[in-house]
């Protein structure tokens, strides 16, 4: 019993762990993490590990001495705004399984999550979001002068990828044209419907919808946020209604 006893103790020591999120977090959402796994002992590996987080789960069968793995972790983050992730807990029941070991190994990660994306129109300020989805208008041109690089998105055609910066580059570059129909979208919280809640949700689908083809911003009271274009102002946007509240 000793010698298993030590043998289970030494197989979680020394282990450190990473949680490294997706770019973008939504509330409600399934989210891919990755989980950086070290064993920072010289000599003896680790077997039979089972990591937690939340309601996620990762299991690793070996881990060799002086070894970094990363294992994919499914989270699913239910509020919007700043969320707190302490630590991660590993358990074994390395060398029998009469016993079951466990401890826990702090990650001590800040993560911003957007709020739930809830599919809605925008129908205030002269255009609705149904006419600019309909194609016909709003949308960035596929040819002629270029604008701007970005980064990928997945839904831009493939003569728009900009091969010579992405082979310098770990992500794919794509080329945005200038078009005169680009109309701005300006999104104004306090004009949609539903519940406060609601409308934050209707905001972020809009915004994550509308900001890679035309310039979007946002209202928020007396805050405003001028209409851009493309992934940061995204980001900067989807971020602001995920800390919103009105006092």
């Amino acid at each position: 019993m000793s010698v298993t006893g030590y043998a289970g103790m030494v197989n979680l020591q020394r282990l450190r762990v990473e949680l490294l999120p997706p770019s973008e977090l939504y509330a409600g959402q399934p989210a891919s993490f990755t989980l950086r796994i070290s064993n920072s002992k010289r000599f003896i590996p680790s077997f039979l590990l089972s990591f937690s987080c939340q309601q996620g789960a990762a299991v690793l069968a070996h881990l060799p001495a002086a070894a970094t793995v990363n294992l994919p972790l499914e989270l699913t983050l239910p509020e919007r705004g700043w969320t707190h992730l302490a630590s991660v807990r590993v358990s074994s029941p390395f060398p029998v399984s009469f016993f079951i070991r466990s401890w826990r190994l702090t990650i001590d990660r800040e993560l911003l999550v957007y709020p739930r994306l809830i599919p809605c129109h925008q129908s205030s300020g002269g255009r609705s979001g149904t006419d600019a989805a309909d194609g016909r208008q709003g949308q960035r041109g596929s040819s002629g002068e270029v604008e701007r690089i970005v980064e990928y998105s997945g839904r831009e055609p493939l003569r728009q990828i900009h091969w010579k910066l992405s082979a310098r580059s770990e992500e794919l570059k794509v080329k945005q044209y200038r078009s005169a129909t680009a109309e701005p979208l300006m999104v104004d919280l306090d004009s949609l419907p539903g519940r406060l809640e609601e409308r934050i949700c209707c905001a972020a689908w809009l915004v994550h919808h509308w900001a890679a083809e035309r310039p979007v911003g946002l209202r928020l009271g007396d805050q405003l946020l001028p209409p851009q274009a493309g992934l940061h102002q995204r980001h900067q946007l989807l971020a602001a209604l995920a800390v919103y509240s009105r006092a």
